[in-house]
C-alpha cells in the first residue's frame, strides 16, 4: 500500500494523529537498548505509520483496518522495557498509546481505581495522593512505564514484597483483540491470559486495580555492612519477621563505586561490602516495629545504619544514574532465590572482564530481583558486541540456581522463554494467538517466533563463541569524565522520564526531549556510522525547546539542561544551521542593542515621571545598580514592575543607579539562539559599563538576565566579574528582614508562578514565598504543580519570537492551571512569564490580574 493512501485511510479514524514521514517514524525505531547494526538487520524497525490514538474506539478501528489490510500493528507505551518488545520487527504500524493517560474514576471507598492504559504509575501514584490512596505496588520505571506496558511484561517491582505482583491488584481490564473488538475482561474470566503477552494477543486500554490509603507512616533505613554475606543473611532475617518491610534495595559495592565516580554520596565503603534501603510503612505501630526490627539486624549482623536513606528512596527511580561515569551499560535482569544469593554474587564476580555493578529489588519472601549492569563502550564496536554475551552468562547462572531471567521476554529474553513460562503456558499463549490472530498481526517477530539467532541452541552457540573470542581480545572502555555536550547527550539512557513534562511536547516523540538527545546521537556521536543529516524537522525541535529545565527534574541520570540544549544550540549555529525565525530577533539585538529594534536610549522612558528622591537620569555612580532588561524596560506591559522596584529601592533608602542608554541586552536571547559569540561581546560590554559605575551589587527583575549575569557568563566568557549578583525578590526579602519596608497588606486570594529560570534553574523557591508570607491578608493558594515541578509559561528559550502559536498554546495551560486555583491573582517575578501569561488572557478572555512580586508588595506597601 503507498505511504500517501495509507496515511490518507488513518486520518479518517485519527484526524492528524497519524504519520507517515520518514522523520518521525524513525524516533519509533528503537527502545532504550542499543542494538548494533549486525543484529538489528534482522529485524524491520523501520514502521510504515505512526499511530497515536486518544481512545479506545480509534485503537479498535485502527486494529480492525490492521486487520482487513494484514498490517503488523506494534503497541507501544514509553518503550522503556530494553527488551524489543515495543520495537517493529516486521515492519507494520506502531501504535503509540502514551495519549491514552486519563484517570478515569478513583473510589476512595472501596480503594479502586480505573485508568487508562496509556498512563504513567507515577502519573497514577500522584492523582491517587492527591485523593489520600496509593498504589499497592509499581515498576522501578514508573516515572515512564505505562500501566498497560507493566501488565504486559513482569509486574514485579518496588512494592511487591509485601504486596505481591501487580497481577494480584487487578480486577479488570479493556482489551482490543486482533479483529478490532472491545472486550472487558475481569480476573478469573478470562484476563489472565493476556498476562505477560507483550501485545501479541492483544492492546490492553484501560485498567481497574485495588489500590490503598496512603501509609500512615513511612520510615527508610540505609544500612551498610561491610561484607555481602552478611548482607544476604539479613535479607533472609527480614523477610522472615513479622514487621514484612514495603521494599527492600540492594547496593553492592561495585555499583557504590559507580554511584561515586558519577558524583553521588556514596558513603565510605569496602571491597565486597554492600548497601540495603529498608522501607517501612503503615500504621505507627508497623513502623515502629520495622524500626526496631533494622536496629537488630544491624546489630546481630553487623551491619552500620547510615543517613541518607530518605535520600536514596527518592532515587528510586534512578537506578541508571550510574551511566554518567561509563560510556555505556547494558543493565540485565534477574530472579534469584534468596537462599541462593550468596552463591549467585559469587559466580557474577567471576565474570569479572568488565565491572558489573549490583541493585536489585526483593519482590517476594522468597526472591530478590537482581539487575547487574555491565560497564561497556558503545561507540567501540568490537568491545560492545562482545560484551553483549555478559547478559547472556548472567541467565545461564541465575538458571544454574533456580533462578530465572527477568524483566519480561520480548526478543532477547526469547530463548528463554521455555524457562520463564512453561511449555504448557507457551502452548496456552500459541492456541489462543490462533484463534484471535489468526493474521499474525499483533507485534509479529516477538519471542513466539523470534528470528533464528534467538532461539535456544543458535543463541547458547553464538554467545558461547562471543565468550570466547571474548577472552582472548582486551576490553576497551573509553573515557567518560569529560565534560561538555557530548557528555550530556551520550549520558541519556532513554529512559523517557521527561517525555510527559516537557512543554513543548506535541504529537511525535521527535517534539520532546527523549527524541531530541536520540537523534542528537546518531548526529553528533555516531558520525561514522549515521547515514542522516541535520534536517529542517530536526532544527525545528531544538529550536521548539523553551529551555525551562522541566526535564532535568525527572531525569533519571540528571543531564544538565538547560545548558545542555544551549550548547547543542550553539553547534548547530557554528555549523551554519539556523532557523528563520530568529532572524529577525538577532537582527535587531546585535544592531539596536535590544529584543525590540527600537533605539536603545530609550530605555529609560519608563522612569521619567517616577517621582523619586533624585532622578534615576542623573544617577552615575552607586554601590547598587538596577539592570533592568529589554523587557521591562521597553514594553509596557511589563514597565510597571521597573516602577515598582524602582519606587521600592527609594522607599527603603537604597542608593541604586541604572545604567540607562548603555545598557545592552543580557545575550541570553542570542544564547537562546546559539550565537554564543555574540552573546560575549554584550555581556563583556555590560561589565565594563556598570564596572565604571562603580558598582558592588548588580540586581534584576528579569531571571534570564539573573542567569547570565550569575552563571552563564563566565562559560561564555571564561572570566569572573566581582559583583554581587541579586534577584529583586532576594533583594526585597532582604530589605524585609532589615525592617527598611513598611507593609500595610493586602485582602486577597493569590497564587505563585515560579519563573522557570528563577526556580527551577536558579534554585530561588523561598524568597519569593517569604515576601508573600510578610504581606498581611494575602492568602497563597499553591499551584497544584509548583516549585521545581511548576510548568512553563511558553515564553523561554527565544520561543516567543520564533514559534509564536507553540508558545501561546503553552501559555494558555498556564493561564488554565492558574484559573483552576480559584484565585483573583496570580503573581509571578519573572516579566516574561507576565508577558506570555497576559497574551494567553487576552487570547481566551479570562478574568484574572497578572502581576510580578514587586507590583505585589508596592501595592501592599500602600500605593
Amino acid at each position: 500500500m503507498k505511504a500517501s493512501d495509507l496515511e490518507k485511510d488513518l486520518k479518517g479514524i485519527v484526524g492528524d494523529r497519524v504519520t507517515t514521514s520518514e522523520f518521525e517514524r524513525w524516533f519509533y525505531t528503537s527502545d532504550i537498548m542499543h542494538i548494533p547494526r549486525g543484529i538489528r538487520a534482522l529485524f524491520k524497525t523501520m514502521p510504515s505509520a505512526i499511530v497515536k490514538p486518544e481512545t479506545a474506539d480509534q485503537v479498535s478501528a485502527i486494529v480492525s483496518y490492521c486487520q482487513q489490510h494484514a498490517i503488523p500493528v506494534v503497541p507501544r507505551g514509553a518503550g522503556s522495557s530494553g527488551l524489543f518488545g515495543a520495537v517493529p520487527k516486521k515492519g507494520g504500524m506502531v501504535l503509540d498509546l502514551m495519549d491514552l493517560a486519563r484517570v478515569m474514576e478513583v473510589d476512595v471507598g472501596r480503594e479502586v481505581a480505573t485508568a487508562e492504559a496509556g498512563a504513567t504509575w507515577w502519573q497514577l501514584e500522584r492523582s491517587l495522593n492527591r485523593r489520600g490512596l496509593s498504589l499497592r505496588s509499581y515498576p522501578s520505571s514508573a516515572k515512564s512505564a505505562t500501566l498497560g506496558g507493566w501488565v504486559m511484561t513482569s509486574g514485579l517491582g518496588i512494592g511487591s514484597l509485601n504486596y505481591g505482583p501487580v497481577f494480584d491488584h487487578l480486577l479488570s481490564a479493556e482489551v482490543i483483540l486482533a479483529d478490532g473488538s472491545i472486550r472487558e475482561y475481569a480476573v478469573g474470566g478470562g484476563l489472565e491470559c493476556f498476562f505477560e503477552t507483550e501485545g501479541m494477543l492483544g492492546i490492553l486500554t484501560k485498567l481497574t486495580l485495588k489500590v490503598r490509603k496512603v501509609p500512615e507512616l513511612t520510615s527508610h533505613h540505609l544500612v551498610y555492612f561491610d561484607h555481602l554475606e552478611n548482607l544476604f543473611q539479613a535479607l533472609m532475617f527480614l523477610v522472615d519477621s513479622a514487621h514484612c518491610p514495603y521494599n527492600v534495595e540492594i547496593f553492592d559495592h561495585k555499583y557504590l563505586a559507580l554511584l561515586k565516580a558519577s558524583g553521588y554520596e556514596a558513603g565510605d565503603f569496602g571491597p565486597a561490602s554492600g548497601v540495603l534501603l529498608v522501607t517501612y510503612d503503615g500504621t505507627g505501630e508497623e513502623v515502629r516495629g520495622g524500626k526496631k526490627l533494622v536496629e537488630e539486624l544491624a546489630s546481630r549482623y553487623r551491619g552500620v545504619e547510615r543517613e541518607g536513606a530518605d535520600h536514596e528512596w527518592q532515587q528510586r527511580f534512578n537506578m541508571l544514574r550510574v551511566k554518567r561515569a561509563v560510556p555505556s551499560i547494558i543493565p540485565s535482569s534477574v530472579y534469584i532465590p534468596l537462599d541462593r544469593m550468596e552463591r549467585f554474587y559469587s559466580g557474577l564476580e567471576k565474570l569479572n572482564k568488565r565491572s558489573i555493578g549490583l541493585l536489585g529489588h526483593v519482590v517476594s519472601n522468597s526472591e530478590c530481583n537482581l539487575m547487574p549492569m555491565v560497564v561497556t563502550d558503545e561507540k567501540r564496536a568490537m568491545e560492545y558486541v562482545f560484551a553483549l554475551h555478559t547478559p547472556r552468562e548472567v541467565s545461564n547462572l541465575a538458571l544454574s540456581l533456580g533462578g530465572r531471567p527477568g524483566g519480561g521476554i520480548g526478543v532477547w529474553n526469547a530463548p528463554y522463554k521455555n524457562e520463564l513460562l512453561g511449555r504448557e503456558r507457551i502452548a496456552e499463549i500459541k492456541r489462543v494467538k490462533d484463534e484471535l490472530d489468526p493474521k499474525k498481526i499483533m507485534n509479529p517477530g516477538m519471542w513466539l517466533e523470534p528470528p533464528l539467532l534467538f532461539r535456544p541452541r543458535a543463541y547458547q552457540l553464538v554467545m558461547s563463541i562471543a565468550d570466547k573470542l571474548d577472552r582472548v581480545f582486551p576490553s576497551r572502555v573509553g573515557d567518560a569524565s569529560k565534560d561538555g555536550l557530548d557528555k550530556e547527550i551520550s549520558t541519556c539512557v532513554q529512559c523517557g522520564y521527561c517525555m510527559n513534562s516537557c512543554p513543548t511536547r506535541q504529537v511525535w516523540l521527535s517534539s520532546t526531549p527523549r527524541g531530541r538527545i536520540l537523534m542528537a546521537k546518531d548526529l553528533f556521536l555516531d558520525q561514522r556510522h549515521s547515514e542522516r543529516k541535520v534536517t529542517k524537522e530536526y532544527l525545528g525541535r531544538i529550536f521548539q525547546c523553551t529551555l525551562c529545565g522541566r526535564c532535568r527534574v525527572d531525569c533519571s541520570v540528571d543531564i544538565r539542561s538547560p545548558r545542555m540544549w544551549i550548547s547543542l544550540r550553539n553547534r548547530l549555529a557554528e555549523s551554519d544551521f539556523r532557523i528563520e525565525g530568529l532572524e529577525g530577533l538577532t537582527k535587531a539585538i546585535e544592531e539596536t542593542h535590544n529584543i525590540t529594534a527600537r533605539p536603545n536610549d530609550r530605555r529609560t522612558d519608563w522612569a521619567r515621571r517616577l517621582k523619586l528622591s533624585e532622578a534615576l537620569e542623573t544617577r552615575r555612580k552607586a554601590e547598587v545598580v538596577y539592570f533592568v532588561g529589554c523587557l521591562t524596560s521597553f514594553f509596557p506591559m511589563t514597565q510597571p514592575v521597573a516602577k515598582a522596584f524602582a519606587q521600592i529601592l527609594d522607599c527603603a533608602g537604597i542608593d541604586f543607579a541604572i545604567v540607562g542608554g548603555d545598557e545592552w541586552c543580557c545575550g541570553f536571547p542570542l544564547l537562546a539562539a546559539g550565537l554564543n559569540k555574540a552573546a560575549a561581546r554584550f555581556i563583556r560590554h555590560n561589565i565594563e559599563r556598570i564596572e565604571e559605575m562603580g558598582a558592588k551589587t548588580v540586581v534584576m527583575t528579569c531571571p534570564g538576565c539573573y542567569r547570565v549575569w550569575k552563571d552563564e557568563y563566565y562559560d561564555i566568557i571564561g572570566q569572573r566579574h566581582r559583583f554581587n549578583v541579586l534577584h529583586s525578590t532576594e533583594f526585597i526579602a532582604r530589605l524585609i528582614e532589615d525592617g527598611r519596608i513598611d507593609i500595610k497588606g493586602l485582602e486577597e486570594n493569590i497564587t505563585y508562578h515560579d519563573p522557570c529560570d528563577l526556580g527551577r534553574n536558579s534554585g530561588i523557591f523561598d524568597e519569593p514565598r517569604y515576601i508573600i508570607e510578610k504581606i498581611p491578608g494575602l492568602n497563597l493558594v499553591e499551584l497544584e504543580d509548583n516549585r521545581e515541578y511548576c510548568s512553563c509559561c511558553g515564553s523561554g528559550g527565544d520561543l516567543l519570537a520564533s514559534y509564536q502559536d507553540l508558545s501561546l498554546d503553552i501559555a494558555k495551560r498556564k493561564l488554565q492551571e492558574v484559573l483552576s486555583t480559584g484565585v483573583e491573582t496570580v503573581a509571578t517575578a519573572c516579566p516574561a512569564c507576565i508577558r506570555a501569561m497576559n497574551m494567553a488572557k487576552t487570547a481566551t478572555k479570562a478574568r484574572l490580574d497578572i502581576l510580578d512580586i514587586t507590583q505585589l508588595l508596592w501595592k501592599a506597601m500602600g500605593n
